[in-house]
């Protein structure tokens, strides 16, 4: 695999990693349903502002039936992702929520030909149960609950639905481009969840703006990192890839933290990181 493919696919999960940390920081006082929508509406209104440096689609048919395809699967998504978090902590959440890729190498089979080595399959599905075993914590996981567990499942197969429609678009005769296409994406969210979330936008400080301005940020950089990577090589393997983010969040935490370092994360940390690059 090339080795900026694996490059970019790795620094959108290190982008990830900051946004889920402040995303549980503005889910401690904020409800899902409001998150979804002003964080989306954020972001597009961000890159539109900048749309004339990078803007291109050639409409069509089907390009807008995709499009709007991922615009009502991701909005689902992130719905479901922050409910997960707002009914738990991300530790516990974290496994359930890592199971995306495979639904999406499912899929990529079936639909998009996007078959991969024998060898490529192993190493991908190993980073995963590595980020699912690293991840699990006995004493934390039995505060797991039902009203957890779905929102978590459900999140998990609608992202890696959505790789699939995305990557159809992104490499279907240069229709769009990838920051155009986040940019649509983030437009038809903010959109569906005011149709169907009722989002509010009173309530919410100017600090907790500001964060979510902040976070947005490294949302963008994660998604366009994240759809390069798409339009250059294997959907699953791209989705694994930029779900590394715990790896990153474990290394940020000992960082700056100062957070407990144990061998288990360490050798998982290596572990991930070596099969990464030999992916």
């Amino acid at each position: 695999m090339d080795i900026n493919y694996t490059l970019i696919a790795v620094a959108s999960a290190i982008f990830a990693a900051i946004a889920n940390v402040l995303a549980r920081v503005l889910l401690k006082n904020l409800k899902a349903k409001n998150i979804v929508g002003i964080n989306f509406l954020t972001m597009a209104a961000t890159l539109l502002v900048i749309s004339p440096a990078f803007y291109y689609f050639v409409p069509s048919p089907l390009t807008i039936v995709l499009l709007l395809s991922i615009g009502a699967i991701d909005t689902l998504a992130n719905y479901f992702y922050f409910k997960t978090f707002e009914k738990t902590e991300a530790s516990v959440a974290t496994p359930i929520l890592s199971i995306a890729p495979i639904v999406t190498f499912a899929l990529s089979w079936l639909f998009l030909s996007d078959s991969v080595s024998i060898l490529t399959l192993a190493l991908s599905l190993t980073i995963v149960l590595l980020i699912i075993w690293f991840s699990y914590d006995r004493k934390t996981f039995q505060e797991f609950k039902l009203d957890t567990l779905r929102p978590a499942l459900a999140a998990s197969f609608l992202f890696g639905v959505s790789a699939i429609p995305a990557k159809m678009l992104l490499t279907g005769g240069e229709s769009i481009n990838a920051p155009t296409l986040y940019m649509y994406r983030a437009a038809l969210i903010a959109l569906f969840s005011l149709m169907f979330f009722k989002f509010q936008v009173t309530g919410i400080s100017r600090k907790e703006y500001r964060l979510i301005f902040i976070r947005g940020l490294f949302v963008i950089a994660q998604w366009l990192l994240l759809y390069y990577a798409l339009s250059m090589g294997s959907a699953g393997v791209t989705l694994t890839l930029g779900n590394i983010t715990p790896i990153f969040v474990f290394v940020f935490g000992a960082l700056f933290l100062k957070e407990k370092i144990t061998y288990k994360k360490v050798l998982t940390v290596v572990s991930v990181l070596i099969l990464s690059l030999l992916i």
